[in-house]
């Protein structure tokens, strides 16, 4: 069996908490961003771990960027230190062009097989 088959899909507030961990923030850190409570970003995480086979949050990340589950591109705009609004601009500019992968995850997030 291949092992991209195996890795479910992220939620979108899952792929959010993973990409905050990516910018290296605490889960305080990430509550605080999410406007969330820890217990919940702490709930996100492990759903992450669980659906990549991953043991930490560096695999999870990893994993995540290498099937496209998460965006690279934002990710290093994050770290590169770009302002909120170009990032906003980004991620808006991801959304409108979907790849397969994407159109993929968003059917079967609406039961559309």
């Amino acid at each position: 069996m291949n092992a991209t088959s195996s890795l479910k899909p992220l939620a979108p507030r899952q792929a959010e908490a993973l990409t905050h961990r990516a910018r290296g923030l605490s889960n305080r850190e990430t509550a605080e961003a999410m406007r969330c409570s820890i217990a919940n970003v702490t709930n996100l995480l492990a759903e992450c771990f669980y659906k990549l086979h991953a043991r930490n949050s560096t695999e999870a990340v990893a994993k995540a960027v290498k099937h496209g589950l998460i965006q690279f591109a934002l990710i290093a705009s994050v770290l590169s230190g770009i302002g909120t609004d170009a990032q906003e601009q980004l991620r808006t500019r991801m959304q409108r062009r979907p790849t397969t992968q994407t159109i993929r995850i968003r059917n079967n997030y609406e039961g559309i097989v």
